[in-house]
């Protein structure tokens, strides 16, 4: 190991004093962690062997030293073409051993001021006495303090690679992250990742055209998203009116957005060429019925904006759209950029068309769904 490795990864053992803690800089600005950074620039050859070295001494070092030598860290996986998952799984287990303790902080929080943890502000935890928390119990703070500084790591690994995602989700994190989100704003962007769906193959059924096709869809986390893409490679592959949509007309500025090409310089709106069903929206005559028992919308009927691909209902285990040009709306449904903008440039959102399904096929899905009961 370098001796300027060596001497960075000792100083991350140390615990933190309360200089450090009460102004994190200090820690950035360390003569060892700036040394790190310099050598590492003039040796950019070395740079994701050190990583990996500083990565399996997570375990070992100061809280809040340890988010800075993970920031470090994922900004190499950053600009890394492939992510290493072993470098990326001890990411995540840092990020994982120390929510509890981040949340505690504010358990702690409430304490001293003597309120209930919804009614803690942010100025209450402004004029903590740093000190005084220090003393009483240095891990939570630590842990509260510097969570900010793993949140681009951790965005860069889970948006970068979907065995890392589900790992992530599986920990079952997201109820700490909603917790701590109020006191941390950089926590939200936790939402981008764990909410982008992995390859998720879903089985779209034309009932107009009396067809199927299977699609894949990947790294998208909302209906229309979809439905963006969806209909941008129904144009691309030639299939628009073999599945009964007439009147497209591509916009390549929308696609290219869409895919990630290019960022949006301007709001732009996209719209639907078909209405968009579950299974659930399907009568056993073969009509469409979009009401809850109140006569209001219901939303599990139809593919809408929150509803990812990976969220779409499914028969025996196939996720299933109905597309058809049947209206339930008097005019299309529009959506403007903020819901087909890559929201993480790690993502590769897409939409890949599959293989075509039988006649047979066809009309075994749609009776089934026809006699599907909830």
């Amino acid at each position: 190991m370098e001796d300027v490795v060596k001497e960075y990864i000792d100083y991350t053992k140390e615990k933190a004093n309360v200089d450090e803690v009460a102004n994190k800089k200090l820690v950035f600005l360390n003569d060892k962690f700036v040394k790190l950074k310099e050598y590492v620039r003039n040796n950019p050859d070395k740079e994701l062997d050190i990583c990996k070295e500083i990565s399996l001494e997570f375990d070992n070092m100061d809280i809040l030293k340890s988010y800075y030598a993970a920031n470090f860290v994922g900004h190499a996986m950053h600009h890394s073409d492939v992510i290493d998952e072993e470098m990326g799984k001890r990411l995540i287990n840092l990020f994982f051993r120390n929510i509890d303790n981040a949340c505690r902080f504010i358990e702690n929080a409430a304490q001293l001021y003597n309120v209930d943890e919804d009614e803690l502000t942010d100025d209450d935890i402004a004029r903590i006495n740093i000190d005084v928390m220090y003393r009483l119990d240095y891990k939570p703070l630590e842990a509260f303090i510097g969570i900010d500084m793993i949140v681009p790591p951790i965005m860069t690994i889970i948006c970068s690679n979907q065995n890392l995602r589900k790992y992530f989700i599986d920990l079952g994190l997201t109820d700490h992250v909603e917790y701590l989100e109020p006191y941390i704003s950089a926590l939200s962007y936790v939402y981008v990742g764990i909410e982008a769906c992995c390859k998720t193959k879903v089985l779209v059924l034309t009932p107009k055209m009396q067809r199927g096709f299977y699609i894949e869809a990947s790294d998208m986390s909302n209906g229309y998203y979809l439905i963006t893409l969806l209909e941008a490679e129904l144009y691309k592959k030639g299939l628009l009116k073999r599945y009964g949509i007439d009147k497209y007309e591509f916009n390549e500025t929308i696609y290219d957005i869409a895919t990630g090409k290019k960022h949006a310089q301007e709001i732009m709106e996209a719209e639907a060429h078909q209405q968009y069903y579950t299974i659930y929206a399907v009568q056993k005559d073969g009509s469409y019925n979009v009401e809850d028992e109140n006569g209001e919308l219901d939303l599990n009927k139809i593919l809408y904006c929150d509803m990812s691909p990976s969220d779409i209902p499914d028969l025996e285990g196939t996720h299933i759209l109905i597309m058809d040009s049947e209206g339930m709306w008097n005019k299309p449904i529009k959506w403007d950029t903020g819901y087909f903008s890559k929201l993480h440039p790690k993502l590769n959102p897409y939409v890949e068309i599959l293989d075509e399904i039988s006649d047979d096929e066809y009309n075994s899905w749609m009776e089934k769904i026809k006699n599907y009961e909830l």
